[in-house]
């Protein structure tokens, strides 16, 4: 990922200190609060930090351009997620949820494949908040509607992706592979992992580490099911036969244990769906409560990008 510097006005919004993000070869443009955006990781906040404050400006007719931040080799609409979850992180869930009940399959397909990228983009700017939000969504997704893990994601996992961007969605992903392959008997499906096992080696290690675990905590992979994200950590014996725990998949597992997602203590989020503002609601929520503004988020129907199907 590569950071460069382009000229534009930065200006203010409503008297708000914002900064101009320039996304994609297209350079799609996205206007943030300044502090909303620094103070979500370091990374931000390093190169925001060299862009000088509106405040600081010269104030003259000839000072009509001022340094932005271009982020060329992402996506503009897996951003304009990210920028969604800044503004809307408490009810980030439920605006996807949303959103999946009212796309075509089309939609819905190009909707994963940009929470795939935004989860590879929030491990390379390491804010494991972003990363755990977009795999709680895939998770949520595939269980709605019972997709299979395809050929070419597993593909584009192991050999398009770093290795440690991807460690997550990889562990996730071998989960659903062997939990369909075991479920029931699909020749194709069997053949086309063959492949992937000779041409991915790293997957075919990562499918019988998975196996192993499993035989080891004496759980059944036909039945516990990757898609399923159980609401805790600490889970009956019962309980855990059938699903994955609630961290199992997110950047924080192994310090967590059975204990509390910190993302759901941070968020004040309960194990239940939150609502969805209507169409006419246009509250803005972050960590530092500025409810005086308003996401620039479009709906998320008109997202668009690579299928990975």
């Amino acid at each position: 990922m590569r950071w460069s510097t382009s000229k534009t006005v930065v200006g203010s919004l409503e008297g708000a200190d914002i900064v101009t993000v320039l996304v994609g070869e297209e350079q799609r443009e996205f206007t943030i609060h300044r502090n909303l955006l620094s103070d979500s990781c370091a990374f931000f906040r390093g190169h925001i930090e060299a862009i000088p404050s509106p405040s600081h400006h010269q104030q003259n007719d000839d000072e009509d351009e001022d340094s932005i931040l271009w982020l060329p080799n992402e996506a503009p609409d897996m951003f304009e997620i990210f920028v969604l979850w800044l503004y809307q992180r408490r009810r980030f869930p439920a605006f996807i949820e949303s959103a999946t009940q009212a796309m075509c399959p089309d939609k819905l397909r190009t909707l994963r494949t940009n929470l795939v990228r935004l989860h590879l983009f929030a491990a390379m700017i390491e804010l494991p908040a972003v990363q755990d939000a977009a795999m709680d969504a895939l998770q949520d997704m595939y269980l709605r509607f019972d997709w299979d893990m395809s050929p070419h994601f597993l593909a584009f996992l192991y050999g398009e992706c770093d290795a440690q961007h991807a460690v997550r969605l990889r562990k996730w992903a071998v989960a659903m592979l062997a939990w369909s392959l075991h479920g029931v008997d699909k020749a194709a499906a069997r053949h086309d992992a063959d492949k992937l096992f000779v041409a991915y080696p790293d997957l075919k290690a990562d499918y019988h580490m998975h196996l192993q675990k499993m035989v080891q905590s004496r759980a059944d992979v036909r039945i516990k099911n990757p898609q399923l994200r159980l609401p805790a950590n600490g889970l009956r014996s019962g309980e855990r036969l059938f699903g994955f725990r609630q961290c199992t998949f997110h950047s924080h597992r192994a310090a967590v244990g059975e204990g509390t997602c910190p993302h759901a203590l941070a968020l004040g989020q309960t194990p239940f769906p939150l609502p969805v503002p209507g169409p006419d609601k246009e509250e803005v929520e972050s960590d530092k409560e500025e409810t005086d503004i308003i996401s620039p988020v479009r709906d998320l129907n008109e997202v668009s990008y690579l299928d990975l199907s």
